[in-house]
């Protein structure tokens, strides 16, 4: 209850958004030794010097994005799988890359144990996003891009949502919220927040 007030206090209301942050349990996504930090609002290292989405900003990605029950997600970044298992509670089918192997079997293994079947994973470079899956109704990218690539927008079907931290890969970035229609792409900035950058092609090793 605590968790869900201070997700309210953020200005979040959207029900299924709540329900799906609120049920998952945080601390399957995080390393051993965070379990006890893992409902703060913040960025708690993993795996391959990454860190894990701070859960009022998945709750506010995933509002944002207003995902509906038949929609297909793209998401960029892996990661812990934390905001893959967030969106898979609430969109049709989530297809999520990461440059990282280590991540991406990690994520695996922890959407298993909290039962969440509709995502498809693959190891990629993320800056290009999945062509032969396109086109997608939302696309999320958890690192920050100095812009979004014609490549990437082009992947977002019309009447689709993008959410992105765009700006410079050191420092603060603008989430900003990118929304498609007949006239072309719509930018409305949400928020500063410090994400990494994203780096292109597919690590060597982990």
């Amino acid at each position: 209850m605590a968790f869900i007030l201070r997700l309210r206090s953020h200005g979040l209301t959207d029900q299924k958004v709540l329900n799906a942050v609120s049920t998952l349990p945080r601390p399957v996504f995080v390393l051993p030794e965070y379990a006890d930090f893992a409902w703060r609002d913040i960025a708690l290292p993993i795996q391959c010097g990454q860190t894990i989405t701070p859960p009022v900003l998945a709750a506010t990605i995933a509002e944002r994005l207003d995902v509906e029950p038949l929609h297909r997600v793209l998401e960029i970044g892996t990661g812990s799988g934390y905001l893959t298992a967030v969106l898979g509670r609430l969109a049709k089918r989530v297809l999520t890359l990461d440059r990282w192997r280590t991540l991406v079997t990690e994520a695996e293994e922890r959407l298993r144990a909290v039962t969440i079947l509709n995502v498809t994973m693959m190891v990629a470079d993320g800056s290009l996003g999945w062509r032969q899956q396109a086109p997608f109704d939302r696309i999320v990218t958890t690192a920050s891009v100095p812009e979004v690539s014609d490549e990437l927008l082009d992947q977002l079907a019309l009447g689709g949502r993008m959410i992105a931290p765009i700006g410079p890969p050191k420092g603060e970035q603008r989430l900003t919220l990118i929304t498609r229609d007949a006239d072309g792409f719509h930018h409305m900035p949400l928020m500063e927040i410090r994400a990494a950058g994203m780096l292109p092609g597919v690590a060597d090793r982990l």
